[in-house]
């Protein structure tokens, strides 16, 4: 895409001041009364998926910036009372980027000429203390739930993977919504699988998982838009297609920059979609209740969470 197509089109899908000059939680604004309920609706088995990794050091990272989570104790077998040292008790601390694993992205997380979502300024918002506006705090505040939506690129394509440089479009979207009987809902969260988890969860490849992906072609943030869903998740690194390419254009991350900087719409990233797919695929409905809160870390551009999808 070049920089004027994307400008254009950024233009079209911004929503600064659409929820006030104060807002900072974009699309999240569309989780109303209605969509809650539409989420609640959708129990009826009460099976449960957590959709989320593990956060350990055998995770995906490669070392190089984000680094796999450190477990530290702080106390073992502490005696609560010297004096009768029978009770006692554990404590530990973690050292971890917040984006190690399963994560929500903060409207903070991106930005390009100089300005962020709803015309904040870079230079007045970021800085070694953190976001001073657009934390996660404010995705975490009241939190993140809604009907979630999962789309199966992978079985729409009757196919074991797909090819790693493959951009999930638009006609791929409807598609999958036809193929699965599901309509697309004010306040929805789109769930997006690609199958490319099963590089780390299965393969155990992380140099694999980390390198060309595939994901959504940036054109795919106006179907998201013109839907007026709440947030975007998928089963990848970064939601959208990933590789050399994609940080050589006149606009790297460009689904990234059209929806957190221009629409406000939050990000996740390797949700772990598999058991989630095949009980779906197995009973026919692919809409559940989606309860993923992120951790309302303060001043921060991301959060780990641990995602949940009851049917």
């Amino acid at each position: 895409m070049s920089r004027a197509d994307f400008d254009r089109l950024a233009e079209r899908l911004r929503n600064w001041g659409r929820w006030g000059d104060d807002d900072q939680r974009g699309t999240l604004n569309h989780i109303g009364p209605e969509a809650l309920k539409n989420a609640a609706a959708t129990v009826r088995s009460g099976k449960l998926f957590s959709l989320g990794l593990n956060f350990d050091k055998d995770g995906p990272q490669l070392g190089a910036g984000r680094f796999n989570p450190k477990l530290y104790p702080t106390d073992l077998f502490t005696p609560l009372n010297p004096a009768h040292p029978s009770a006692r008790y554990s404590d530990d601390v973690i050292h971890m980027p917040l984006q190690a694993a399963t994560q929500w992205d903060a409207l903070a997380h991106v930005h390009y000429d100089g300005v962020l979502y709803n015309n904040c300024q870079a230079c007045d918002t970021l800085s070694v203390k953190g976001a001073s506006r657009l934390g996660i705090e404010h995705l975490a505040t009241p939190g993140i739930m809604s009907r979630g939506v999962l789309l199966d690129i992978l079985r729409l394509k009757r196919a074991d993977r797909l090819p790693d440089d493959y951009a999930i479009t638009v006609d791929d979207l409807n598609a999958a919504c036809a193929a699965q009987g599901v309509r697309m809902m004010t306040g929805d969260i789109v769930l997006i699988r690609t199958g490319h988890i099963q590089r780390f969860t299965v393969e155990r490849d992380r140099a694999a998982f980390s390198g060309m992906q595939p994901g959504l072609d940036p054109r795919c943030a106006e179907w998201v838009h013109d839907h007026s869903l709440a947030a975007v998740c998928a089963d990848n690194l970064g939601v959208e297609i990933l590789g050399p390419p994609v940080f050589r254009s006149e606009m790297p991350l460009a689904f990234h920059m059209l929806c957190l900087r221009d629409m406000g719409c939050p990000l996740g990233e390797m949700f772990n979609l598999d058991a989630l797919a095949a009980d779906c695929a197995d009973d026919g409905r692919y809409t559940f209740l989606l309860s993923a809160p992120p951790i309302p870390f303060t001043n921060a551009v991301g959060s780990p969470v641990n995602p949940l999808a009851l049917k």
